[in-house]
């Protein structure tokens, strides 16, 4: 009797599992924004969503696609997108703080890697060489600049995650702001059905 528990515990386990999956998957709202006269995009789904949101585009025209319980809806409504560009804003400062930040880091990686090299090139060098101090003072020159480097790496890393802690908060309150602003446009008919 126990084993037969066990099978169907199992059984209803392995079975659920891909169910609530899907429910948290559909909780979830898919959406692409278009910005008026821009070519730049906002979005939160898969590639198909972008795809099909470009192809439902008319030129330029600023435009919101999204997708809510199985449906997919468009909101061409210039107020209703003023409305997301304002839900919006906030990630897109936080994606260009981070896009900066990203930029030092690789200009600090450049001038690791730069380092790094002429650290091997005086390692080959000093085999050759007869003047072994004046060596380990140049390599311990070089070792001194790597810290500081390692330092500053340090420093944006941290700053990175601290971005990266702000992006989950900003994207909760996005995601939030924007189903409530998907359901007030389906109740008001301002979204329509994609075709």
């Amino acid at each position: 009797m126990t084993r037969y528990r066990t099978v169907l515990a199992l059984t209803l386990a392995l079975t659920t599992a891909p169910a609530t999956a899907i429910a948290r998957q559909a909780d979830h709202a898919s959406y692409v924004y278009f910005a008026a006269a821009s070519q730049s995009s906002t979005m939160s789904g898969t590639t198909e969503d972008w795809t099909r949101a470009k192809s439902l585009r008319a030129g330029r025209e600023g435009l919101l696609y999204f997708r809510l319980g199985g449906t997919a809806y468009v909101i061409r409504d210039a107020a209703t997108l003023r409305q997301a560009e304002a839900i919006l804003a906030p990630q897109r400062a936080l994606g260009e703080r981070q896009a900066e930040l990203g930029s030092r880091q690789a200009a600090l990686g450049r001038r690791q890697a730069a380092l790094g090299q002429e650290q091997a090139r005086l390692g080959r060098q000093a085999r050759h060489e007869t003047d072994g101090d004046g060596f380990s003072a140049r390599q311990e020159v070089l070792s001194g600049q790597q810290d500081v480097l390692s330092g500053q790496q340090d420093v944006l890393s941290k700053k990175q995650d601290a971005l990266s802690d702000e992006q989950e908060r900003v994207g909760r309150k996005v995601d939030i702001g924007l189903r409530a602003l998907f359901g007030d446009a389906v109740r008001r008919g301002v979204a329509q059905p994609a075709k």
